[in-house]
C-alpha cells in the first residue's frame, strides 16, 4: 500500500459538531479549485457536500446538469436543455432540502440562476464557471462561490484508493470506477423499455453509484424524482422512494445498488407502477424476480455491477 502523508493541516472552524476540532490537508493529486466568494473559510460539512457534489457532476460533465447535496447526501439531480432548466427541475424535486444546501453545476452559471440561488438561500455553489453578471451578483451575497478548474471528466476516479480508518484497522479498497457498456447493460425482460426509459436508466444508475447503500433512485425525463440514501434494508428504501415520488413513479425508472433479493421489493415497485428496474441481477433470486416482473409487464435491465457504498 502506498504511504499517505498528512501535513500542512489548515484549521477549520470546527468539525461535525462545534466541540470537535478539525482541519483540512490538501493533497497533491487533488482537484484544482478556487473559492471566489469573500468568505474563504469553508466549514467541515461544506467540504463534504462539495466533494459529494463534484463527484456526481463529473458523471455528467458533457451535459447541463445540476446537483443538490446536503448533510453529506445527494438530494436531487437533473439534466436539462440549459443550466437554468436543470436547476428548475431540482428545485421542484426537493424544495425542502434545497435551503441551506450546496448546489452544483456542470456548466457556467448565468445571472438568472444566480438570482434563484439567492432567493433559495443556498449556502454553497460549485460550478465550472460563472458569467460576469452572475459572479458580481453572487459576490454581494452570503453564498460561498467555488469554481472547479480541473476538467470534470478528469475527476472521475481521481483517487485510486478508498480509505477508512476503523478501530480494527485501516480499510483500503479500490475506488468504484465501474461504467456501463453494451457488455453489462442487458435488457432481460419480455417487456422492452422505451428509448426514453433507457436514457433515464443510465442517468439513474450513474446517480446510484454515488449514493450510500442501501439506495434507490426513481428517475423520469432525466430528473431524479426520488433519491433515498442509506436505509437499513432495500424494502424500506424502495417504500421510502415510492412515498417521495408519489404519482411520478408511474412508468418511471427505478435503479438500486444491488440485486433484488425479495419479492416484497418488486411488489412495492409494482404498486408504484414502475416501468423499468435497473439492478445488478447477479443473485440466485434474480431469475425468480425476473419471472415476476414479466408477469406484471415491468422491463428489467441487469448490469452485473453492484454499486454498494458504505
Amino acid at each position: 500500500m502506498d504511504a499517505i502523508e498528512i501535513n500542512n493541516i489548515e484549521a477549520l472552524s470546527y468539525g461535525e459538531n462545534p466541540h470537535q476540532c478539525a482541519g483540512i490537508s490538501k493533497i497533491s493529486d487533488g482537484i484544482e479549485y478556487e473559492i471566489l466568494s469573500r468568505n474563504k473559510n469553508l466549514e467541515y460539512i461544506d467540504y463534504i457536500n462539495l466533494s459529494e457534489n463534484v463527484k456526481l457532476l463529473a458523471e455528467f460533465f458533457d451535459v447541463n446538469s445540476s446537483v443538490i447535496s446536503k448533510e453529506g447526501f445527494i438530494c436531487a439531480v437533473a439534466l436539462g436543455t440549459t443550466t437554468e432548466d436543470a436547476f428548475t427541475k431540482v428545485m421542484e424535486t426537493d424544495p425542502i432540502s434545497i435551503t441551506g444546501s450546496t448546489a452544483g453545476f456542470s456548466k457556467e452559471i448565468g445571472i438568472e440562476v444566480a438570482k434563484l440561488l439567492k432567493t433559495l438561500k443556498i449556502k454553497n455553489v460549485i460550478s465550472t464557471g460563472y458569467s460576469k453578471e452572475a459572479f458580481s451578483y453572487l459576490l454581494d451575497t452570503d453564498i460561498n462561490m467555488v469554481v472547479v478548474k480541473t476538467p470534470l471528466h478528469e475527476i472521475q476516479g481521481f483517487c485510486t484508493k478508498d480509505i477508512k480508518v476503523t478501530p480494527f484497522g485501516i480499510l483500503v479498497q479500490e475506488q468504484n470506477t465501474s461504467k456501463l457498456s453494451k457488455e453489462n447493460f442487458n435488457v432481460v425482460s419480455q417487456t422492452k423499455p422505451t428509448k426514453e426509459q433507457i436514457e433515464d436508466a443510465v442517468f439513474a444508475w450513474k446517480i446510484s453509484k454515488h449514493l450510500k447503500s442501501s439506495s434507490v433512485v426513481i428517475a423520469k425525463d432525466l430528473n431524479a424524482e426520488a433519491i433515498v440514501n442509506s436505509r437499513s434494508n432495500m424494502v424500506v428504501a424502495v417504500e421510502s422512494a415510492m412515498d417521495l415520488a408519489c404519482e411520478k413513479s408511474k412508468d418511471a425508472v427505478m435503479a438500486i445498488d444491488c440485486p433484488i433479493e425479495t419479492s416484497q421489493v418488486l411488489n412495492t415497485a409494482i404498486q408504484g407502477r414502475i416501468g423499468l428496474i435497473v439492478e445488478s441481477g447477479d443473485s440466485n433470486k434474480s431469475s425468480e424476480i425476473l419471472k415476476q416482473a414479466d408477469k406484471y409487464g415491468i422491463s428489467m435491465i441487469f448490469t452485473k455491477i453492484r454499486n454498494k457504498r458504505y
